[in-house]
C-alpha cells in the first residue's frame, strides 16, 4: 500500500509544473509596466496626435516628425507595442506564446528603426533619446530566448 501511495504521489509531483525563477516575475513584471506606459503613449498618441505630443513637451520639429509617419511605421509600432505588452502578460500567466508575442513585438521594433534609422531624420527628430528605439529592440531580442529558455525547461508551458 505505501509504495502505491509513493507511486501516485511520485506521478503527481511529475505533472506540477515547476516553479517559475523569482527573475523571470521581475522580467515578466518590468516588461509588463513598461507596456502599459507604451500602450498609454500608443492610445494618446492615435488618438489625441499632434495635442499630445506638445503637451508632452515635443519640439515643433519632433511634432511633425512623429504626425508625420507613413502607415506601415504605424502598423510597425503597433506591432511592437501589443506584442510586448501581450508578451508579458503571457510571460507572467506562463504561456510559452510569450516568445512568439515577443517576436512580434521585435519584428515591428526591426520595421519601426529601419524607418527612424535608415529612411528618415529620426535621429535629429528624437533629439538626445535618438538611442531609445534601439533599446527597446535589444531588449526585445534578449526577452525572446530567454522566454524560449523558460519554456524549453519546462518552466512556462
Amino acid at each position: 500500500m505505501g509504495s502505491v501511495i509513493l507511486t501516485v504521489i511520485t506521478a503527481a509531483k511529475s505533472d506540477i509544473k515547476s516553479s517559475m525563477p523569482w527573475h523571470a516575475w521581475v522580467i515578466g513584471l518590468l516588461l509588463f509596466l513598461f507596456g502599459l506606459a507604451s500602450v498609454f503613449d500608443y492610445i494618446m498618441s492615435i488618438s489625441q496626435g499632434e495635442e499630445f505630443y506638445r503637451a508632452s513637451g515635443m519640439t515643433e520639429t519632433q511634432v511633425i516628425y512623429f504626425s508625420s509617419f507613413p502607415l506601415w511605421t504605424i502598423t510597425a509600432w503597433t506591432m511592437t507595442v501589443w506584442g510586448g505588452l501581450l508578451g508579458s502578460i503571457a510571460l507572467l500567466l506562463r504561456s510559452r506564446f510569450s516568445s512568439v508575442l515577443f517576436g512580434v513585438a521585435l519584428l515591428g521594433n526591426i520595421l519601426y528603426d529601419i524607418y527612424v534609422y535608415v529612411l528618415s531624420a529620426g535621429i535629429e527628430a528624437m533629439g538626445v533619446l535618438w538611442f531609445m528605439p534601439l533599446i527597446v529592440t535589444v531588449i526585445t531580442a534578449v526577452v525572446i530566448p530567454y522566454a524560449s529558455k523558460l519554456a524549453k525547461n519546462k518552466l512556462i508551458d
